[in-house]
């Protein structure tokens, strides 16, 4: 099981990106101009990548930190 400190991060970090997502998609109605475009491919669109590759991270390092703990604990049972 991936450390669970390091996964609620993630899981935090996702639902506030999507969160952020709601609420864009709710200024459309009311502002929908050059200037939200500029906005959106500048700031919003470059936003995705990054926060699906910073999750991957998270996963990534919450095995690695399982992994060590396992390894450290196997040893510390064999002396």
């Amino acid at each position: 099981m991936p450390n669970s400190r390091v996964m609620a991060g993630s899981t935090q970090l996702a639902q506030r990106t999507n969160a952020l997502r709601e609420q864009w998609r709710m200024t459309e109605e009311t502002w929908n101009d050059a200037v939200r475009q500029r906005f959106q491919e500048r700031y919003l669109a470059p936003l995705e990548p990054a926060v699906d590759s910073a999750i991957n991270g998270f996963q990534k390092i919450a095995e690695v930190i399982d992994r060590l703990r396992k390894d450290c604990s196997d040893r510390s049972e064999t002396w």
